[in-house]
């Protein structure tokens, strides 16, 4: 029997609010709930009202009213499930009484509960006092934001551990429903066509989750009653074709396709979608940054690009930026130093479209760009893209799609969507080699990519796109590209383009990530370079941050984490990157280059027809040979004891080699120390060291070092022109253990981090590694101690004294620098650090960046919230972790700062507790303009 009560409750509220607020509820809305601690699942809500009316999200929900039946069992389970569920107030409805639920100032206790009957709710509906329960109150919408950013600031923290079960839930949903679909087809179909079907599963999946998300979040209508058929994947598509087309109609095709080449199985994969993602799980609460990572968990899935190449894949894409990065790069430009006409932003190699939506979503959350119908011309005009593949701007223009309804539509006067680059004007579809500034589809001011990384011979295509992009640009204009991380140190054509952009820009911010953080199938660590081209004359300091352990990529992903900062320096004159790619230490005793003592040069590279052999052969030379694979852990010796004995010697020659190596084959037969010169960085031993005394001939990734005047050569560029004092009086072997135990140590570990690249260190860089100038010869004793336990064979103790003492003695040998070390493997404390303050409520303050230390470890900040006293200047603190790069030049901003930060004192103890910098607005404006800007006419006295 229909609930009279709840009726009239509804018709008075709807009525009432209508009048005021203009905003009406979605009815029968599935919403997840947390049904237990650990178990999320689906209920329909009757009606719900958003701020401003705009589609569910997690930040906007307002106010539920709810039919409840049997009072004492059914208030209780919506009283608990309503606890950590992101709305602000809710009315349940009996069939005698109505309970008013309200969230407790303190989050951790139940909702405070009152009862009222329907005279007492309409007089609070009508009452003039603004009640937090009501729309006039609850209604914060801020333009630009879509959901999930902003979430420790508008959702409490009672809901945050709710939000973030419910999306792991989705990601566990999905993932599972398209590997149980592709699992149906694949015992039954032919191995050679099985990639072509898994491709049109995948894309049909994500049609279909996309057609789920609208579903849940009311597209369709309110008020529609829900039936089994509804979340049929054919029933649903159509639904979506007949109201919007692009790639849901593209997604029909692949549906024509699998009924045609899988026959019954195609059922069961429309079975498996339903069971997984069908109502099972409520999309009510997704916006487009979980839109992203669904996506990119789905095409992760595809066969790899050999097995599924053709321009039909094209809205697959595979060069994808993860959203939140996306929303970072255009977070770190100063847009807000662009006049709102001047704002043109362009993608060349848009791909899936993150960058670009990134782009719209920044723009739209600026307060000086047109309101109004003026706004979505502005924003469909000053943002455009480019891509080779035709097909890449399906699943760009799904996305934009969902993130539009995601916000929906406030009013008729202002329209909250984020529309989708002039389709016609401004997202061309062809290769950004063959764009110049006369055919750009835009005169953009800002662009931000994400290139191709592929080569073309002997081109790194990306790097090319540098000297392309640079020419497209005048003078002010901002960028952001993701590059190979190579780009930070590499030589030759990568050297080029780096010394380019460092000459002709101002960089404000590097990062770096490792393999597999951007791009589906790539294993490629990659960087981040923004700047402003141009000058650069004024700019002395540039951010930097890295991330180099891959443990919780997810964060960096999915969350934005951006790993350690550090202020470094570009140096225009001299292009030293260096301090950009590690955080540089700084030695003060004079220091020689390791080129100048010793001789380096590499081992050999086999012919893959002539494997290591058990014993030498007769009327055949041969070498004894070394790996690093048999290094021993944590020994400083190349012990025999560790070689396979099948793979003890080589065939050494012209035609058992890649490379004679006849200039070097006597070296080999000498001691000597090797160390591995390929290998990533984040690894627990990056610069793996050891004593040879044997005399072998290592692979080719292994360098070998002897005393130059023991070699009788040095490397070209290297003269014996400065030498350690005494340093002709020692032995070979002596000068060969010195060095040994320099490289053994912590600290040259983290001085070698600078000169690498992501596959290792080149021999250039190897050679210009700082020696200490004056040789301390206990560091000779105490590394002979550690050789000759190693060939005693004596066990490595756990507290190792003689490798702390080796420590010790390098560090005083520099000078006992300071120096900052990131994490390279396991989960980073900064990582833990930042989690921490994640989860904290905010408030707002005004800063300002006064002074930078002189090892530039610390910046003296003014911070308003901070400061008893209004006249005071600022304070030292350490480098805020989030600070933006262009802050360094002392730019105003607004930041958010955690609560319970009350002192400066507090704030050096947690330098992450600074998050969410804004740059001052209208920075662009002259003083005449600014004082038009700030005038008051009701302030203004007549003459």
């Amino acid at each position: 029997m229909a609930n009279q009560l709840f009726n009239e409750s509804l018709e008075i509220t709807q009525h009432i609010w209508r009048e005021q607020f203009k905003v009406e509820p979605m009815r029968n809305i599935r919403m997840p709930v947390l049904e237990t601690q650990k178990i999320v699942t689906t209920v329909n809500f009757d009606a719900l009202w958003t701020d401003s009316g705009l589609r569910p999200n997690a930040n906007n929900l307002a106010f539920l009213i709810q039919n409840i039946s049997d009072v004492r069992e059914s208030k209780k389970q919506w009283e608990q499930r309503l606890q950590s569920f992101p709305v602000r107030a809710s009315l349940l409805v009996s069939s005698d009484d109505l309970y008013l639920l309200e969230p407790h100032s303190d989050s951790l206790q139940p909702l405070a509960s009152r009862s009222l009957n329907i005279e007492d709710w309409r007089e609070m509906l009508e009452s003039s006092k603004p009640y937090l329960f009501t729309p006039k109150a609850l209604v914060k919408f801020r333009q630009g934001q879509l959901s999930l950013a902003d979430l420790e600031e508008t959702v409490s923290e009672r809901s945050f551990s709710f939000i973030l079960r419910q999306q792991q839930q989705i990601d566990e949903a999905f993932t599972k429903g398209i590997k149980s679909a592709l699992e149906t087809v694949k015992v039954e179909s032919n191995d050679s066509f099985y990639p072509r079907i898994q491709g049109h599963i995948i894309r049909y999946s994500i049609a279909y989750l996309a057609a789920r998300i609208l579903q849940d979040k009311n597209f369709f209508g309110t008020g529609q009653s829900i039936h089994d058929n509804d979340q049929d994947p054919i029933t649903l598509l159509n639904r979506m074709i007949r109201v919007a087309n692009g790639f849901f109609g593209n997604s029909k095709k692949s549906e024509s396709f699998l009924v045609e080449h899988t026959r019954e199985s195609f059922d069961r994969v429309r079975q498996e979608l339903v069971e997984h993602i069908g109502y099972k799980v409520s999309f009510a609460l997704t916006d487009h940054r979980d839109v992203g990572s669904l996506y990119e968990k789905a095409i992760k899935q595809l066969p790899p690009p050999k097995e599924l190449s053709g321009k039909e894949w094209g809205d697959l894409n595979r060069h994808y930026t993860p959203v939140r990065i996306a929303e970072r790069m255009l977070e770190a430009l100063p847009l807000e130093r662009l006049r709102p006409e001047e704002r043109y932003i362009f993608d060349p190699a848009a791909g899936s479209g993150s960058l670009l939506l990134a782009a719209t979503s920044r723009l739209a959350a600026m307060t000086d760009i047109p309101m109004g119908i003026e706004r979505q011309k502005y924003l469909k005009d000053h943002v455009a893209g480019n891509d080779k593949d035709e097909y890449a701007k399906l699943i760009a223009q799904l996305r934009y799609f969902l993130a539009s309804e995601s916000l929906g539509q406030a009013n008729e006067q202002i329209t909250n969507t984020l529309p989708f680059p002039d389709a016609e004007r401004n997202f061309t579809c062809g290769d950004y080699e063959k764009l110049n500034r006369d055919n750009l589809p835009i005169r953009p001011k800002v662009i931000v990519a994400n290139p191709p990384f592929s080569r073309d011979g002997n081109t790194e295509k990306a790097i090319e796109f540098v000297h392309k992009a640079l020419s497209w640009m005048e003078d002010g204009s901002q960028f952001a590209f993701v590059l190979p991380q190579l780009f930070l140190t590499g030589t030759g054509q990568v050297k080029n383009a780096r010394d380019l952009i460092g000459q002709q820009c101002q960089i404000l911010e590097t990062w770096q990530f490792p393999e597999s953080v951007i791009g589906t199938n790539a294993r490629q660590s990659t960087c981040v370079i923004i700047g402003i081209k141009g000058g650069f004359q004024n700019r002395l300091f540039t951010c930097s941050r890295a991330i180099i352990s891959t443990s919780k990529l997810d964060e960096t992903r999915n969350k934005g984490f951006l790993g350690k900062k550090w202020i470094s320096v570009v140096n225009p004159d001299n292009n030293d990157w260096s301090s950009a790619k590690y955080p540089p230490i700084k030695t003060t005793p004079n220091t020689i280059s390791l080129g100048n003592l010793f001789y380096v040069f590499r081992g050999v590279e086999l012919n893959p027809m002539y494997k290591p052999i058990k014993d030498p052969l007769e009327n055949v030379k041969c070498k004894q040979y070394w790996s690093l694979q048999w290094k021993g852990k944590d020994r400083l010796l190349a012990s025999i004891n560790n070689i396979p004995n099948d793979k003890r010697w080589i065939r050494y020659g012209s035609e058992y080699l890649k490379e004679a190596h006849s200039i070097n084959e006597f070296l080999f037969d000498l001691p000597k120390i090797l160390v591995r010169r390929r290998g990533s960085s984040n690894c627990t031993e990056p610069l793996v060291v050891r004593l040879d005394t044997i005399g072998f001939c290592p692979n080719t990734d292994v360098f070998c070092i002897i005393p130059i005047a023991h070699a009788g050569k040095h490397n070209n560029g290297f003269l014996v022109n400065e030498i350690p004092e005494n340093w002709n009086n020692l032995t070979y072997e002596d000068q060969r253990l010195w060095l040994l135990g320099i490289l053994a140590s912590n600290l040259i570990c983290e001085l070698s981090m600078s000169k690498r690249d992501p596959r290792g260190i080149s021999i250039n860089a190897f050679l210009r590694l700082p020696l200490p100038a004056q040789v301390d010869t206990q560091i000779i004793e105490v590394t002979k101690q550690i050789v000759q336990r190693d060939q005693n064979g004596e066990s490595i103790p756990d507290q190792d004294d003689l490798r702390h003492y080796l420590n010790e003695l390098v560090e005083n040998s520099y000078g006992n620098p300071k120096w900052t070390s990131i994490q390279r493997t396991g989960i980073s404390p900064e990582l833990k650090a930042w989690q921490n303050e994640q989860e904290k409520p905010t408030k707002m303050a005004i800063g300002q960046v006064l002074e930078i230390s002189e090892d530039q470890s610390e910046v003296l900040m003014y911070i308003s919230r901070l400061m008893d006293d209004d006249e005071a200047e600022g304070e030292w603190i350490p480098l805020p972790q989030e600070l933006p790069g262009w802050a360094l030049d002392g730019t105003p901003f607004e930041v958010q700062l955690s609560k319970d930060i009350k002192t400066f004192e507090q704030l050096r103890e947690r330098p992450w507790a600074l998050r969410k910098f804004v740059h001052e607005p209208r920075a662009y404006l002259t003083n005449e303009e600014l004082e038009e800007f700030l005038r008051i006419p009701e302030l203004e006295l007549p003459l």
